[in-house]
């Protein structure tokens, strides 16, 4: 068991993907899409990644899950080692891989119950979620749907585009129900009518056509009167990994903490 500073700097991880990927946001309504096409089917790419995590044990499992949110805290709150002053630590850049191999281990060692933790309510039928590159640049954000009548595998994929100022502009590209393609405006529609029923549908229909969203800054500094926050300004989706760049900006002291950037 992982002692309770490790859990805390977890937490705080989760609260910092939850965020940075805004994309996971649209996992909350994917139930939608799986309740009109009822039928089981799992793709293969699902499959696969299941047998592997399966096949971990616990402890490799919750090493593999500490290790990526510790190294993303810690890469998203390092300072550059030749700062001397205040203005020194704003407007650096750092650049963080992020395999989803390992963030898919994360995702079902404590991804679900943190995004929870931050306020996105997952449904109760998503048993799991993944992510990968779905080629071309275009990430594919996965969830198994289990009901008393739905046993299935539901995919969105997404081209996500980061300003250099940290605005986002996501589109969904595809969906699928398991293997079955589902025209993009029947998706979208299905998922306008979940996002009415929650408190985080406007940027749910955000992510989906593209409205441009803007940056969100995350406190780097966690005492109230830290100087630092940190801006998501790039996302580069590779085949086997993510690459988010963050840049350090001086926090607003009037702003909410984690709320977009004005």
């Amino acid at each position: 068991m992982s002692d309770a500073p490790t859990t805390t700097k977890q937490r705080n991880g989760g609260r910092l993907l939850g965020i940075a990927f805004l994309v996971l946001f649209a996992t909350v309504c994917i139930t939608a899409i799986a309740g009109y096409f009822g039928f089981r089917s799992k793709p293969d790419y699902w499959n696969e990644q299941r047998e592997r995590i399966a096949q971990m044990s616990d402890e490799q499992r919750i090493a593999t899950s500490e290790k990526l949110m510790n190294r993303l805290l810690d890469q998203w709150s390092e300072a550059p080692a030749n700062a001397t002053t205040a203005d020194d630590l704003i407007g650096q850049r750092t650049s963080i891989h992020i395999p989803y191999q390992e963030l898919n281990v994360w995702l079902d060692q404590e991804g679900i119950g943190l995004l929870t933790d931050i306020g996105v309510q997952m449904p109760k039928s998503v048993k799991g979620a993944m992510v990968d590159s779905a080629g071309e640049g275009l990430l594919r954000v996965s969830c198994e749907i289990k009901t008393e009548k739905i046993e299935q595998v539901v995919s969105v994929t997404f081209d996500i585009k980061v300003a250099d100022d940290g605005e986002v502009i996501s589109k969904l590209v595809r969906a699928r129900a398991g293997l079955l393609p589902i025209p993009k405006d029947k998706a979208i529609d299905l998922i306008a009518k979940r996002a009415n029923e929650s408190e985080s549908g406007g940027r749910m229909l955000a992510l989906l056509t593209g409205t441009p969203i803007k940056a969100i800054d995350i406190p780097i500094d966690p005492s109230e009167d830290g100087l630092r926050d940190g801006r998501l300004v790039g996302l580069e989706v590779l085949k086997d990994a993510m690459v988010i760049t963050r840049e350090t900006v001086r926090r607003k002291k009037d702003k909410t903490v984690g709320s977009g950037a004005e």
